[in-house]
């Protein structure tokens, strides 16, 4: 080849890396005006922008608070005053310390209970003589050698007696002091050989399976509240476990000064595992109907106000609006300020002013649709 046709053929080269450079540049600039709102402004051409429409549909919402362990039940044992002239119960033996888990019907604590037959058995002689007494007064009046007065007296003996009677049963009966419930000693306030007056708390047991959890429920998420959902429990002493139970109970009353409801989930809690008083955060998922909602980041806050920019004719329309909460990741309710159906920008809502012409084709101003039509 020679030295001119080589020469020819660098300088055709040349020209054309120069033209496409140009080129290149021109489409740079063209892009620029695209992606620059400034640009595009001044160009009056339309700002790229990505926008979804407004929808309205159910959502689950996952609703979060503070939570604490606590007892199904409590049971408290103590002894009512005696009813004979023995006031002081000596303790024989106390079978369960705090910390034991105890069945229903099992002997807790003893007490000596010579003193307690004795009065029954008093007790029985006097219902039987006072039952003799009423007979034969009843046989004198039916003779007309009682009166009707004496005959009544008799009767009042008898009951008296049968009531006394009672009483020295129940006074004999809580010698022996059984658990009430399944559960775990929580406190024994006697000692053996120990003296013990009417109305003492002797123990208190408490019920730990099922262990109920009070949630701190936010007073502005009650009406996707009910009974029987479920909820997800971490507890600070399994921060690496969730515990999954049913909501049970809730209450009447919110709290106004917390601006919470309280309300109690049930754990299955086999072996008594978890313990009374643990600290904890509890999740629910409800379902929030027909609620209007955007992507959180189509929302903008300025000066304590929510916006969004809704595009109505290929131009931006700034709208103030009243949000609600968060429905679900990425989700927000809005209460007022935009209907389902409109179309509110989620990509470029910063840089677009009230009134801007804007271009939502997303494929169109991404150069998208021509990848997809090269593919096809």
């Amino acid at each position: 080849m020679s030295l001119n046709v080589r020469r020819a053929i660098g300088i055709g080269l040349l020209i054309l890396a120069i033209v496409g450079t140009g080129m290149w540049q021109w489409r740079a600039q063209q892009a620029m005006k695209q992606w620059d709102p400034v640009v595009a402004r001044s160009a009056d051409l339309p700002i790229p922008v990505r926008t979804v429409k407004v929808d309205k549909k159910d959502h689950e919402e996952t609703i979060g608070g503070t939570a604490v362990t606590m007892p199904a039940l409590i049971a408290t044992i103590s002894i009512p005053p005696s009813s004979s002239e023995v006031m002081d119960r000596q303790v024989k033996a106390v079978n369960d310390w705090p910390g034991s888990e105890v069945k229903q019907g099992r002997t807790i604590i003893e007490f000596e209970s010579v003193l307690y037959k004795q009065v029954l058995r008093e007790r029985e002689a006097t219902m039987a003589q006072a039952a003799k007494a009423l007979e034969i007064t009843d046989k004198l009046f039916s003779q007309k050698a009682a009166s009707g007065l004496q005959l009544e007296s008799a009767k009042v003996d008898v009951e008296t007696a049968k009531l006394k009677l009672e009483l020295a049963k129940r006074d004999l009966d809580m010698c022996v002091i059984k658990s009430p419930i399944d559960g775990v000693v929580e406190e024994v306030n006697v000692v053996p050989q120990g003296q013990v007056g009417g109305s003492t708390t002797l123990a208190v047991i408490t019920q730990l399976d099922p262990i109920y959890v009070q949630m701190d429920f936010p007073m502005e998420r009650i009406d996707g509240l009910k009974l029987g959902q479920n909820a997800d429990i971490v507890l600070d002493a399994f921060p690496q476990e969730t515990f999954t139970g049913k909501v049970m109970r809730i209450a009447p009353v919110v709290s106004t000064k917390s601006r919470v409801l309280p309300v109690t989930i049930e754990i299955p809690n086999p072996a008594n595992r978890i313990k009374a008083g643990i600290a904890g955060f509890v999740r629910i998922k409800s379902l929030k109907p027909a609620a209007t909602s955007v992507p959180t980041v189509a929302v903008i806050k300025k000066d304590q106000k929510s916006m969004v920019i809704c595009v109505e004719n290929s131009r931006a329309k700034i709208r103030e609006v009243k949000t609600g909460s968060v429905i679900q990741e990425g989700e927000i309710e809005i209460l007022n300020g935009v209907m389902p159906g409109e179309e509110v920008v989620v990509y470029g809502q910063k840089d677009v002013k009230e009134d801007d012409v804007v271009n939502v084709n997303w494929l169109d101003w991404t150069h998208r649709g021509d990848v997809d039509v090269a593919r096809n």
